[in-house]
């Protein structure tokens, strides 16, 4: 059987600043682990269209292609799975916007045959096996996380729910994207690093927050829960993308590097002297940056932390259920800029109860910000 995992540009114009920068993590991950278990009965090819362009033509070479969609290259990916089944090939959604929509997307198109809900690589090997061995269409309902339209046009949405056990799951390879490109279009956007090789992992999923309390009001979590992958396993990883691609920077995308201070610390300390010079670009909470652990973002040479501040009015942050106040965000950047650490802060504008004075607020932590240095 012959496979294309799709990423379809985006289509509204929208734009995110790492954009084609680091390799699809997810549609890497769904190859390697689709691969390893079927070898020869299945090749897989990837397009992902934040470094390359598809030709539509190339639907003919395949029997069913998978597409991955946010909400803003949804619309893309509708186009693209018309053409597709005008060449006859089984077609495959999932990602955030399906997994939210699935429903509403089987009622309204019938370009999909199946959508995979939440993550994919589990259920993605049991539809395949099921199309390889030609079993009846009733084994569908006894996938976990896959949403169908049977052949009476009854919607069935999944009942139960698979969540991967990251320490089950095998390192992404990345041998099927060109790497070269997404350095490329990173050198681009940041032509003051040109000796910069970047690489992306993730190292857990989840938020401790959410875990806790239930989260922000903006929250886009789609699991629950927090689950870590193996610190072993993860160090092997990126001494990989060390060796075979020469990284030297990684970003970690992680939802919260800290969820765990403990397991952040032993990954510090397990560190191996092979990727002593190794580079990262972190996520935390802004009230989990205290002084005690700078000494470890130091030891893992952390060259930038990227911050949710989302607000600089009280009011709002708490209505946001944040969990942290303007004085604690402040207080996280001027500590990493004073430790020679950029920061990367990110603000939702617009939350519920947005207000003039709220945006005053805001614009005025900007320009303390901005005044403090250390800025990305």
């Amino acid at each position: 059987m012959n496979i294309l995992l799709c990423n379809p540009r985006n289509s509204q114009g929208t734009k995110h600043s790492r954009k084609g920068m680091y390799p699809p993590l997810g549609m890497l991950s769904i190859h390697t682990f689709l691969t390893e278990a079927l070898g020869d009965a299945i090749h897989i090819d990837i397009c992902d269209e934040d470094v390359e362009v598809l030709t539509t033509g190339r639907f003919r070479d395949y029997d069913l292609v998978g597409f991955y969609a946010t909400t803003f290259n949804y619309a893309q990916a509708v186009r693209y799975a018309y053409m597709a089944k005008e060449y006859d090939c089984i077609t495959v959604l999932g990602g955030p916007h399906p997994t939210v929509l699935a429903k509403n997307i089987l009622k309204r198109r019938n370009c999909f045959d199946y959508i995979i809900q939440f993550e994919a690589e589990y259920p993605f090997l049991k539809l395949i096996k099921m199309i390889l061995d030609r079993k009846d269409n009733n084994h569908q309902s006894s996938i976990p996380n896959l949403a169908f339209k049977d052949r009476n046009g009854h919607i069935s949405i999944p009942s139960k729910i698979h969540v991967n056990r990251l320490t089950d799951l095998p390192i992404p390879s990345r041998a099927p994207v060109n790497h070269d490109l997404y350095v490329e279009n990173y050198r681009k956007i940041y032509p003051d690093r040109p000796d910069s090789v970047p690489g992306s992992i993730y190292s857990s999923k989840g938020c401790s927050w959410r875990d806790r309390t239930g989260g922000c009001i903006f929250c886009a979590r789609l699991e629950e829960g927090l689950r870590f992958r193996d610190i072993d396993q993860i160090w092997t990883e990126i001494e990989m993308l060390k060796d075979m691609y020469g990284v030297n920077s990684i970003w970690d995308i992680a939802d919260d590097n800290l969820n765990n201070r403990d397991w952040f610390i032993d990954f510090v300390k397990k560190r191996p002297k092979s990727c002593a010079e190794m580079k990262f670009f972190i996520y935390s909470r802004a009230n989990c940056i205290k002084e005690w652990m700078i000494k470890y973002f130091h030891e893992l040479n952390v060259e930038e932390v990227f911050l949710g501040i989302e607000s600089g009015d009280n009011r709002l942050l708490k209505e946001a259920f944040k969990g942290q106040t303007r004085k604690q965000s402040f207080q996280a950047m001027k500590l990493l800029s004073d430790s020679h650490i950029q920061f990367y802060p990110s603000f939702v504008l617009g939350l519920p109860g947005e207000s003039i004075k709220s945006l005053d607020n805001t614009l005025n932590l900007c320009r303390d910000i901005a005044e403090m240095g250390g800025l990305d």
